[in-house]
């Protein structure tokens, strides 16, 4: 069963293990903002797994990178799991004071991949853009 991925808010579905995504975001200088978002669950029964793990592989040049777990929706319209509860991983970036221009960091997001218990390590690489 493939498990839908909570980014952003926004669902996007988990293509294949070993490639990492990529991901863009952009921020004023000396604000911080929502670089990434993952929670997993199952599409037929909105059930959650457990919540993925995160983990910094390259850290920022530029900047800080904070996680934290937050409560929010599984936004998929249209389906039954919409509006439905889910833990998910939020990670931060906070550009260091005075910083202008990309900064980029990777990570790493290990969780229950299906019903059976399988466990899944996935990457993301993200972009940020200071203005």
């Amino acid at each position: 069963m493939k498990a839908p991925v909570l980014t952003g808010f926004a669902l996007l579905a988990i293509v294949s293990g070993g490639c990492n995504t990529v991901e863009r975001r952009q921020t004023k200088m000396n604000t911080s903002v929502m670089a990434a978002n993952m929670a997993m669950y199952t599409q037929g029964s909105c059930w959650a797994w457990e919540t993925p793990e995160v983990s910094v592989v390259t850290p920022p040049s530029h900047g800080r990178v904070t996680h934290a777990l937050v409560k929010g929706q599984i936004r998929e319209p249209g389906s039954k799991c919409h509006g439905q509860p889910v833990e998910a991983r939020v990670t931060t970036y906070t550009p260091n004071p005075g910083f202008r221009g990309q900064d980029k960091f990777s990570l790493n997001y290990q969780g229950i991949w299906n019903d059976a218990g399988a466990r899944v390590s996935m990457g993301k690489d993200i972009i940020i853009d200071v203005q």
